[in-house]
């Protein structure tokens, strides 16, 4: 997808807000080993994008997956010691 008007991110969570939205990305090689993710531009993107921004339930959401994840990890580190 290489359109005049495209939004990129290397974002995985914004991308991931995006795609379960609907909104269909193609993945591009990035600089230093990183995907970048584009998407046809439009209004309906942008005000997807404002809106998780914003703290939108998407990203609430992905946030405390993070929390969560980050914590259960600490948990498993402490038992296999």
């Amino acid at each position: 997808m290489t359109s005049q008007r495209a939004f990129q991110t290397t974002s995985i969570d914004t991308a991931a807000n995006l795609a379960a939205l609907g909104f269909t990305s193609a993945v591009l090689p990035g600089p230093d080993n990183r995907a970048i993710f584009e998407f046809q531009d439009s209004e309906e993107l942008r005000d997807a994008i404002i809106d998780y921004e914003r703290g939108g339930f998407a990203k609430r959401l992905l946030n405390t997956r993070s929390r969560l994840y980050r914590e259960a990890s600490e948990v498993m580190r402490g038992v296999r010691r």
